[in-house]
């Protein structure tokens, strides 16, 4: 079997409110986690930009890593109604001169507290489908009906939905039937020959990999992808490939 070339699309470093145990939040930690683990590559944001504030955070992120290029840049974006992030014709300038990889929101109550509804982030979002700029949101930032709109006046934006668990299929494969541009990452994604599942149904390339880390364990999510019951095309593919196609397939 040829080794897998994992790419992490959900991981991240720095100081939390909440430090859970096992976990870590240095920039060298990260880094030795995933030489441990055989992790290539991987889009990280920075946890400040999280838990204290976005402009601040992705600053931080950009300088940290800049002198490691198999870390690839994710920011922490929101709308512009309040001043606090700029409109969306500034964001993509200054997405493009970063090389920004993704963009990830935090809007639940107990983060950053915004509707992600047309009437507050349309313009972000619009801005986002037309660059081709992966989107990544979790399933605990946003509602399965805020998903499915989301996805439906967005049609062409894609969407990496993170921090899932093993409970969601009842809600999850009708979307996945219904949007192309929706995708999954797998570090949450638990349940019985569920990633099997997913390949059968929908095709492999809708499975992205992610860790989680620090919170979750790298070497679980790797688990996860190398025992499934599918093809070594296929786990290449969520290994890497399908990443690797989605941030090959950005405009800016």
């Amino acid at each position: 079997m040829e080794p897998l070339n994992f790419f992490d699309c959900n991981c991240s470093f720095g100081m939390r409110g909440v430090k859970y145990p096992g976990s870590f939040s240095t920039l060298d930690e990260l880094i030795k986690k995933m030489d441990n683990y055989g992790i290539k590559k991987a889009l990280v944001y920075h946890s400040m930009a999280r838990e204290y504030d976005m402009k601040t955070g992705n600053k931080m992120l950009m300088g940290e890593i800049a002198a490691y290029p198999f870390l690839y840049p994710v920011w922490v974006a929101m709308h512009h109604h309040t001043g606090e992030f700029p409109a969306p014709a500034l964001l993509k300038e200054q997405l493009r001169e970063n090389n920004i990889k993704a963009v990830r929101i935090f809007p639940s109550v107990s983060d950053h507290g915004y509707s992600i509804s047309g009437w507050n982030c349309g313009e972000l979002f619009d801005m986002l489908e037309k660059c081709k700029i992966p989107l990544i949101a979790g399933l605990d930032q946003v509602t399965w009906d805020e998903l499915h709109n989301l996805c439906l006046n967005h049609p062409g934006l894609i969407v990496i939905l993170s921090d899932v668990n093993y409970r969601i299929n009842r809600n999850l494969y009708a979307l996945l039937e219904k949007f192309p541009g929706l995708h999954v990452e797998t570090s949450g994604y638990k349940g019985f020959d569920g990633i099997l599942e997913i390949c059968k149904r929908f095709g492999a390339h809708r499975l992205i990999f992610g860790t989680g880390m620090p919170v979750l364990s790298g070497a679980a999510a790797i688990s996860l992808i190398k025992y499934a019951r599918i093809s070594n095309k296929e786990k290449q593919m969520i290994a890497s490939g399908n990443l690797e196609n989605l941030i090959g397939g950005i405009k800016l």
